[in-house]
């Protein structure tokens, strides 16, 4: 399965958002609440121009998005979902390895994710850390960073 990875575009949006549903829905948890919730089924505009995306014949797959804050050096993680059709086949981890290579480019030094107990073990097998629990709309969830690589050859 050859996956394409792209820049997402605007007109990206309402296909991401529904995939963002559908992979959160895939679990059985919390349905209710997800169907009624606005921010489950949508990916914020300003959110887009950093969002990276995982195709499959012309289709996409997953996304991730993945916000650089300047003052803190750090990325935010925001959202990684992937269709549950092509759960367990790498493309969360491509996904994953592709946010970290933009966060570094834009000078981040660490990323931070806040991450469900389903989601954590990706995670971790990528080297990121628990550093805490924080309340979501659902459950406690886990708090996890990953230092990046930084380019010594300016040192």
């Amino acid at each position: 399965m050859a996956v394409f990875i792209r820049t997402a575009h605007d007109g990206d949006r309402i296909t991401l958002g529904a995939l963002k549903l559908r992979s959160s829905l895939a679990w059985g948890d919390h349905i209710e609440e997800l169907q009624a919730l606005p921010e489950a089924k949508e990916v914020r505009a300003e959110h887009m121009p950093h969002a990276i995306i995982a195709e499959v014949d012309g289709e996409i797959v997953g996304f991730v998005t993945v916000v650089f804050n300047e003052s803190a050096m750090q990325a935010e993680l925001e959202d990684l979902f992937v269709a549950p059709e092509v759960w367990r086949k790498g493309i969360g981890r491509q996904l994953l390895a592709q946010a970290e290579r933009r966060a570094a480019e834009l000078g981040a030094r660490s990323v931070h994710v806040v991450a469900g107990e389903r989601a954590r073990p990706l995670y971790e097998a990528s080297g990121y850390w628990f550093t805490g629990t924080v309340a979501t709309d659902f459950a406690p969830a886990a708090e996890l960073t990953k230092n990046l690589p930084q380019d010594r050859s300016n040192a």
